[in-house]
């Protein structure tokens, strides 16, 4: 009888309804009402703080620019010195669906509708991590739960600041339901997509969920009973994961060789390194963050630390906490999720197995932790459907641990002085205080559904209602402070969003048909909103020649291009025409100016002073003299920048081959300080190009000359450009540690530059291969998955039908007591 019991009860379970919408809708609402106020205050935007305002808001206005203007495949002059657009912006955008739906919106709507992207993208997490939750979880309300704990983790929460790392988690989970269908559903050709889609949309984390499959593979086939492998199947997957890449490859092959040259991306750990973090707090932070409210981006709050301000450390689970997965962890040893959470545990604290899901990259990042807390939001959902799984010790941990973690701000430290001082051991106690607030609330109502579970009492409709609830507080916690430590949004509004409009400086009132501007501290990307192509850049992911040429000079180039106002050559050299100086006081009162030698003040526009170049060089110039590597051994780093406004720096090679035209410079003669400078940039002006003219697809400029040169353009060397001088091909020459210069003859000469997109055919010919190939396996694959389908089944009873299980039970004893009253008085009658 009790088996019939268990059974009806799982026959229940598949009628349930589905909340795919709902889960979709509870992905969006509680974001959505976190933003609405901020929205209607800044009458549509959502301006937030640190890189959402320096790098999304601007790189989603330029992108849809270049992409509007028939760029997507061709040379950006918009970010940095010049890039590929592909190259620059596949880590950010150019692969995101939700990117591309923003082309489709009239450009002014474009930044109005960045909020609502946000929510549509938790949407999308909320549901795909809803599906993949309910292979493994009978109750569909405790899915749903599952699904915004994922959605609205401390990991998502910390990456709202980069909000292109939610289009990565909206569709993650897609990842792992393709490889459950391909292993025991036998869908074919399901894979191969969704590792398309992954590629596409951001290479970067790709790689990471590349090494996580690998693990969740293994683990799964070791430790679980449903996931039906064989040899045939395993070809099968990895013949997917082949097709898939392969599919990807118009996005992969260009920018992977966009980025390979980059110096970030070759360090590597060694030594300690590779065990032990060099950051005392480190492993502190990782364990803090998953039991309280995360800390916001760049703002260690507890424990202060330079490094890893950036790293997204993160993975708090909304009111529950770690419970969940502390009570399915100790009651489920050897469940496939409690050893793959274990070894991700072991992974975030140790160094080198971090950096495997960033191809052992020695930068610490915590940006794979989204994938663990997937299947974490499982197991908690698990456990909360599971009536076997007892949640009491694990709540009271939870409980602990903030409470410890609360107490440590009270720690004494000693200032300079040697002087005993309280709070300061955290940085920001206002946040520390609301942080810890609202995890001791949260755990109060993880405590009030622990305590109705343990009762007996309904509770899964409360705690999906409590959990809408908790992620509303966690996002309005993490939302609510950027905006206070944010700039003033109606400034930025008018001065970067709309400054265009009131700026008198454009490409197509100037005199000058193309310049590069430059920017004063705090405002790096202001130029493109107003279209206008600056040396100074916040953008990670530029071409790799100008990393190699600033580290050169000895200037730090990792995440933004900011040279100082002392290093002045570099203005000539790379054509700056523009200064715009924010209007601002120091301490005592007067206006900051900058000290750039040949600049001199022009106007105030739009919050700036402006200052001109009186010394502008023109794209395209010529030089006299060279000097050579060896030449510069020995030199300081100002020598080396300050020697290239005078020569131009060439190798052995190009040197000989170059004989007859440039002579090599006498180093020992030059005299380097500002006025020759200057002198040198009057010299260059005369010789210079005129009727520059630029596109996506290249460039051209026209020079006179009254003997042969080389002419140089401050343009990065790729690949992927070509040249011809009166329709003359010529060889474009790799100069001056990674710019580019071409030979013209006496007289009037047209250069023309084109630009191709470096490793497009190739991945274009990866692409058609990949779609061949998918065409060929579901052809000839149908074998590899002969033999009876898995038919799906769940390993607990829900403790939603314990209820109703336990009435049925209770209506059968009666009946059965009835039938034996009834039975007995009939014998007695008898007797």
């Amino acid at each position: 009888m009790l088996w019939r019991c268990y059974f009806l009860s799982l026959q229940g379970c598949q009628r349930w309804k589905e909340l795919y919408l709902k889960a979709f809708l509870l992905g969006c609402i509680p974001l959505a009402i976190t933003l609405l106020p901020l929205v209607i205050f800044d009458k549509g935007y959502f301006i937030y703080y640190g890189d959402f305002i320096s790098q999304q808001l601007p790189f989603y206005s330029h992108a849809n620019d270049v992409v509007r203007n028939g760029g997507l495949l061709g040379w950006d002059w918009g970010t940095d010195l010049g890039s590929s657009f592909i190259g620059s912006y596949a880590f950010y955008l150019s692969g995101s669906p939700f990117f591309w739906i923003t082309v489709l919106l009239p450009k002014d709507w474009v930044l109005f509708a960045i909020p609502w992207l946000l929510c549509l993208k938790h949407g999308f997490a909320c549901l795909t991590a809803y599906a993949y939750i309910r292979r493994f979880v009978q109750n569909p309300t405790a899915c749903l739960i599952g699904g915004m704990l994922y959605t609205y983790s401390g990991f998502q929460m910390f990456n709202l600041f980069f909000n292109h790392f939610q289009d990565v988690t909206a569709f993650f989970p897609l990842m792992l339901i393709a490889m459950e269908e391909v292993v025991n559903h036998h869908k074919r050709g399901v894979f191969a997509l969704v590792v398309a889609l992954m590629a596409f949309i951001n290479y970067f984390f790709f790689a990471g969920q590349a090494v996580f499959l690998v693990i969740y593979f293994l683990v799964r086939m070791q430790f679980s009973k449903d996931f039906k492998i064989n040899w045939k199947k395993y070809f099968a997957l990895f013949a997917e994961a082949v097709i898939g890449v392969y599919l990807a490859g118009v996005v992969l092959v260009p920018a992977a060789m966009a980025i390979l040259a980059n110096e970030r991306v070759s360090q590597m750990l060694f030594g300690q390194d590779m065990i032990f973090y060099s950051d005392k707090t480190r492993i502190l932070r990782i364990i803090q963050s998953f039991f309280m409210t995360t800390d916001p981006p760049a703002r260690p709050i507890l424990f202060e630390t330079t490094r890893g301000k950036w790293a997204s450390i993160g993975g708090y689970l909304p009111m529950f906490s770690m419970a969940g997965v502390i009570a399915f962890m100790g009651q489920k040893k050897k469940h496939w999720a409690s050893v793959l959470t274990g070894v991700c545990i072991v992974c975030a604290f140790v160094p080198v197995l971090n950096s495997a899901f960033y191809m052992l990259n020695g930068a610490y990042y915590a940006r794979w932790y989204y994938m663990p807390i997937l299947i974490m939001a499982l197991m908690t959902a698990y456990a909360l459907d599971n009536p076997q799984i007892q949640w009491k010790n694990a709540a009271v941990i939870c409980v602990a641990l903030p409470v410890i973690f609360g107490i440590m701000g009270f720690i004494p430290t000693k200032n300079e002085d040697d002087e005993t001082e309280f709070f300061k051991f955290a940085t920001i106690y206002p946040y520390l205080w609301v942080q810890a607030g609202v995890t001791l609330v949260l755990c109060g109502l993880l405590w009030l559904i622990v305590s109705r579970r343990i009762k007996g009492k309904s509770f899964l409709k409360l705690a999906s209602v409590l959990t809408v609830f908790s992620c509303m507080a966690v996002s309005m916690t993490m939302v609510y402070f950027g905006k206070a430590i944010s700039i003033d949004s109606k400034e930025y509004i008018q001065e970067a969003i709309h400054g265009k409009e009131h700026l008198s400086i454009s490409y197509e009132t100037d005199e000058d048909s193309y310049f590069r501007v430059d920017m004063s501290e705090d405002y790096d990307n202001y130029p493109m909103f107003w279209e206008l192509s600056s040396m100074r850049c916040f953008q990670s992911v530029v071409n790799p020649n100008i990393m190699k040429f600033y580290d050169e000079i000895g200037i730090t180039r990792d995440v933004a291009s900011r040279a100082e106002p002392e290093h002045y050559t570099l203005r000539g050299l790379f054509s700056v025409k523009y200064f715009f100086q924010k209007i601002q006081e120091d301490d005592d009162g007067n206006q900051i100016e900058p000290d750039i030698a040949g600049f001199s003040f022009l106007r105030e526009e739009n919050g700036f002073r402006i200052y001109q170049n009186d010394y502008f060089i023109p794209m395209g110039f010529t030089y006299d003299s060279y000097i050579t590597s060896e030449q510069l051994e020995g030199k300081t780093d100002k020598a080396k920048e300050n020697m290239l406004i005078f020569s131009l720096l060439l190798d052995d090679e190009q040197a000989e081959l170059y004989s007859d035209i440039i002579q090599k410079a006498d180093t020992d003669k030059m005299v380097l300080d500002t006025e020759h400078y200057l002198n040198e940039c009057e010299i260059h002006q005369q010789h210079a190009c005129e009727n520059f003219s630029y596109s996506a697809k290249g460039f051209s400029a026209d020079i006179t000359l009254d003997e042969p040169k080389l002419v140089f353009f401050s343009v990065p060397y790729e690949t992927g450009w070509s040249a011809t001088v009166n329709g003359n091909p010529v060889t474009v020459e790799e100069v001056s540690d990674g710019f580019m210069a071409v030979r013209c003859e006496a007289g009037a000469n047209q250069i023309v530059f084109s630009y191709e997109l470096t490793g497009l055919w190739y991945g274009i010919l990866l692409s058609i291969g990949g779609i061949v190939l998918l065409i060929i396996y579901m052809l000839c694959s149908k074998p590899l998955f002969e033999g009876v389908k898995h038919v799906h089944s769940y390993d607990y009873l829900s403790v939603s039908g314990i209820r109703a299980e336990k009435a049925y039970i209770q209506y059968l004893r009666e009946q059965e007591l009835e039938r034996s009253r009834v039975n007995g008085t009939s014998e007695r009658n008898q007797t």
